[in-house]
């Protein structure tokens, strides 16, 4: 009876042992029953950070990924425990949502591994903010012309926690698009005109300014111009540019050799106006871009033709129904004599008056009298009307004549 009672025992043992193992193992790999968990320890496996002795310490916006470590769990063949990170103070100083820490504010704050409720590992958490010290940019290529590439580069220093330097960007911004588009850290002129490529960083603003121009590809001016004394003229410059249609820039206008101003046969404004002054030659730079052309001027002494009498001056009275007129201009070289033409209200033309021989200069002005009758015999009586009289002077030479002066126009 005992034998048979004994062999029921290790039969029962051998079913039952079999079913624990079993039913154990079951529970454990289906996680009905959480394994034991060991060497659970907080670490930081994605993001930007530094591993000080007893915290990490992480710059403020930054996002990180956190970590169990290799922690080992009894049994192994259990199913992985739900472990879980949390936040073990409401500083609001950071956040944690999965497995992701968001750094919110500076300060501290301390993170802990949750198993369930239970706290199985904590760290503590430092949140930075270094100041950026300086900020500079530079560009790998020149930006001149439309069309001009180049990449934008930043150099920032920080003051503390050097480790994170690479960490802080510097965002570019154009004051004008149409001048000048980045993308990126990419920077092309697409227009003319001014504009300003702006490097933020921390606080910090670096500014780079810039003027685009057209890149002209031509340059077309005329070669000579032969003026007499007194004369003028405008150099025209036609301008070519790459691409075609842009403002071109500023031409600009130059005397070849240093002269003083009284030894100068022409003088050239900023707009390339010519005024011939004296005999000579005078050459000009003529510039725009990277293109320049020579211009030579030849002023020759001034033709009587194309001269006219200058500074008229005069004044008039009426007496005893005459008008007299006292005029005055200056003298004109190569000049025989000079005549006054006029021509009254009621004459239908003009006529000369009074020739004048140059011999009668006096200081280099010429000095007349004219006297003409107000009226005529057929005005009656008692009429009251305004009448005109017009009077130019000419200078004439050996073979040909100066142009008109400027009318003298009396109402009487």
């Amino acid at each position: 009876m005992k034998d048979f009672n004994k062999n029921k025992k290790i039969i029962l043992l051998i079913i039952i042992v079999p079913l624990l193992l079993v039913g154990q193992y079951f529970m454990f790999s289906k996680g009905i029953i959480t394994p034991l968990v060991k060497g659970v320890e907080i670490k930081i496996i994605g993001g930007n950070y530094i591993k000080d002795l007893d915290k990490y310490i992480i710059k403020l916006g930054d996002e990180v990924e956190i970590s169990a470590g290799n922690y080992v769990k009894i049994p192994g063949y259990a199913k992985d425990p739900e472990l879980w990170f949390n936040v073990l103070d409401d500083t609001g100083i950071a956040e944690i949502k999965g497995n992701k820490m968001t750094a919110l504010k500076e300060g501290y704050t301390s993170v802990a591994v949750m198993k369930k409720t239970r706290v199985l590992k904590k760290a503590m958490i430092k949140i930075v903010n270094p100041d950026v010290e300086s900020l500079d940019l530079d560009l790998s290529d020149s930006l001149k012309y439309v069309g001009d590439k180049a990449t934008i580069t930043s150099s920032v220093a920080i003051s503390s926690y050097k480790k994170f330097t690479d960490t802080y960007k510097t965002k570019y911004l154009s004051s004008n698009e149409s001048v000048l588009k980045i993308e990126g850290d990419n920077v092309e002129a697409v227009g003319v005109g001014s504009a300003t490529i702006s490097g933020k960083c921390g606080g910090k603003t670096v500014e780079i300014p810039l003027e685009i121009e057209a890149k002209v590809t031509k340059l077309e001016v005329p070669n000579e111009f032969v003026l007499e004394e007194g004369q003028s003229a405008t150099i025209k410059a036609k301008i070519t540019t790459s691409p075609k249609g842009l403002k071109a820039p500023n031409v600009e206008y130059n005397y070849s050799t240093k002269k003083k101003k009284d030894e100068r046969a022409a003088y050239v404004s900023e707009k390339g106006e010519i005024s011939a002054v004296r005999e000579g030659t005078e050459k000009v730079i003529v510039s725009c871009g990277e293109k320049k052309a020579t211009v030579k001027i030849t002023v020759k002494k001034r033709s009587i033709k194309n001269s006219s009498i200058k500074n008229v001056n005069y004044s008039y009275n009426i007496e005893e129904g005459k008008v007299k007129i006292e005029i005055s201009w200056d003298s004109l070289d190569g000049i025989k004599s000079y005549e006054v033409y006029a021509k009254k209200y009621d004459d239908e033309g003009y006529e000369v008056l009074k020739s004048i021989p140059q011999s009668e200069e006096k200081e280099g002005k010429i000095n007349t009298t004219i006297e003409i009758e107000s009226s005529n015999e057929e005005e009656t009586e008692g009429e009251n009307k305004e009448k005109t009289l017009e009077i130019y002077m000419v200078g004439v030479g050996e073979n040909e004549s100066t142009k008109p002066s400027e009318k003298i126009i009396i109402k009487y």
